[in-house]
């Protein structure tokens, strides 16, 4: 096999959400790996450091607010000759149990974290139809099929955006377009640290086949996978990334 077909030398991405996290550390591994990496944030404060990394390649938008979304597009829709990668990784979650659902803190969830991949999808579809082979890859979760307790917002704009992408392989195939999903479980991040101090890692150790949370490197390799030609004829389908947390989250207590 030809190593290259692993390669993302030189291709143009995109990742939203990229200013920390997974994103960042996704904008990050990517640009070491050769990628020509453009990065996203919610405005230009948190876009500070990120721009020095990524030599300025950086744009600006708060996907809570759909012209923000639209902005940006046409943005890039200027700068940029094509798209070959797009990585839709902007995401939130905001614990929110039954007896104190708020629908506002359910429509944002639903609009950053469905909504917005949607619409910047479509609107950047011109830029990804100028590539040879462009990979569309949406970060979900172990939870877009499995529940988690006191978290049916997120599950559910997880669970939208996996069918977002089966439909979508239907119909971008014939542009030559792959779309598949990048599912982690549970990975240590700055923003979630606390949450499983306060859980206990000893207890992911006991639902974690593989015995541990996953760091935010570990993402990079997949992510890598699915956007370069090793992937090329894989469609429609989740990658997942979780140390075989899928099959012991009924074990999962909130």
């Amino acid at each position: 096999m030809n190593e290259n077909v692993f390669s993302v030398a030189n291709k143009v991405v995109l990742i939203t959400g990229s200013t920390t996290g997974i994103g960042r550390t996704l904008a990050e591994g990517f640009q070491a790996a050769g990628a020509e990496v453009w990065g996203h944030g919610p405005d230009a404060a948190h876009l500070d450091e990120l721009d020095t990394v990524l030599s300025g390649r950086v744009v600006a938008a708060d996907f809570t607010q759909p012209d923000q979304i639209e902005a940006m597009a046409a943005q890039l829709l200027q700068k940029l000759p094509h798209l070959d990668v797009l990585i839709n990784n902007a995401g939130i979650e905001i614990i929110m149990p039954m007896e104190r659902w708020n629908m506002a803190i359910f429509h944002k969830t639903l609009q950053v974290n469905t909504y917005a991949p949607v619409h910047l999808t479509s609107l950047l579809l011109p830029l990804l139809k100028k590539s040879p082979g462009a990979s569309i890859i949406n970060l979900t979760s172990v939870h877009e099929t499995q529940p988690y307790p006191h978290n049916a917002a997120y599950s559910m704009s997880k669970a939208a955006l996996n069918m977002f992408t089966k439909t979508m392989c239907l119909e971008l195939a014939p542009f030559k377009i792959r779309i598949n999903n990048l599912a982690p479980g549970a990975v240590e991040t700055n923003m979630n640290r606390e949450v499983l101090k306060r859980i206990g890692y000893e207890k992911f150790e006991e639902w974690i086949p593989l015995g541990r949370v996953a760091q935010a490197e570990e993402m990079v390799p997949p992510a890598i996978f699915l956007a370069s030609d090793a992937s090329i004829y894989m469609t429609g389908t989740t990658l997942y990334q979780e140390g075989g947390y899928i099959h012991n989250l009924v074990r999962y207590r909130p």
